[in-house]
């Protein structure tokens, strides 16, 4: 134990001894609060990125998928208005089709047509008995019958036939023969409709 001569000679001892530890325990408390604060700031510095990121990432899956359902509403209002123009010219293209084959059924050309057809009909069923059936007072087609068919037959008038032509039945050869305008407009619509590039594919 050491000697002390008097007080002050005690106390500066105890006060050096004391400032000492005191530097000592201030030094390694200010390390502490050093390394504590730069891990809690690398910790808050590393959740806020990780806060922001997520935020960020929803943000964009969020509009990411804002964008597919607008795109999708988009491409579906294209497809159904472009469906409808290609419908309606389509519509339009077989109504004015139509239009003309019944204004050629009323023009001279008609005439020529029927007596043509008949005078096959009549070459092909070699005077066989045979049932025309024909438009309902289409007189052009009954007149041609009645004047170039010289085997027996029977005509019918029927709503069926909507624009000309007629079609004609042999029982005895089992054989139908269809020359009526009608079918030929529906055998060229369902060509076009089949083969044209306005059709959807």
């Amino acid at each position: 134990m050491p000697y002390f001569n008097n007080n002050d000679d005690a106390y500066r001892l105890f006060s050096k001894d004391i400032s000492s530890k005191a530097d000592e325990e201030i030094n390694r408390l200010k390390n502490e609060i050093s390394d504590n604060k730069e891990k809690n700031i690398k910790r808050i510095e590393t959740e806020l990125h990780t806060r922001v990121f997520r935020s960020l990432e929803i943000d964009l899956n969020d509009l990411n998928a804002d964008f597919s359902a607008n795109f999708s509403r988009v491409k579906n209002e294209y497809t159904r208005v472009l469906m409808k123009k290609r419908r309606d010219l389509l519509d339009s293209i077989v109504k004015e089709a139509r239009e003309k084959s019944v204004k050629f059924v009323n023009s001279p050309d008609y005439k020529k047509f029927i007596d043509a057809k008949v005078l096959n009909v009549n070459e092909r069923f070699c005077k066989q008995s045979v049932e025309f059936r024909v438009k309902k007072g289409d007189k052009i087609v009954i007149e041609a019958i009645k004047g170039t068919f010289d085997g027996k037959y029977e005509i019918k008038e029927i709503n069926e036939i909507e624009i000309g032509g007629f079609s004609v039945i042999c029982y005895q050869m089992g054989v139908m023969l269809d020359e009526t305008i009608d079918s030929r407009l529906r055998e060229k619509q369902l060509w076009f409709y089949e083969h044209s590039d306005l059709a959807s594919k």
